[in-house]
């Protein structure tokens, strides 16, 4: 766990709201939001899974 060398708007809704906020996604962190930014199908679709999976627990 380290910080992230880019940015989301996770920075806008801690810094705005308070809300706390945790980021986490498929593929290498140093592709992310990079013009060469790519991961592999099977990665996006053990994301997806994750992603449908904990919106169901909710």
């Amino acid at each position: 766990v380290d910080k992230w060398t880019f940015s989301t708007n996770a920075v806008a809704i801690n810094g705005i709201y308070g809300i706390p906020v945790i980021g986490f996604g498929p593929g290498e962190e140093t592709l992310a939001h990079a013009p060469n930014e790519k991961i592999p199908m099977e990665d996006l679709v053990m994301a997806s899974a994750f992603y449908a999976l904990y919106a169901w627990q909710f």
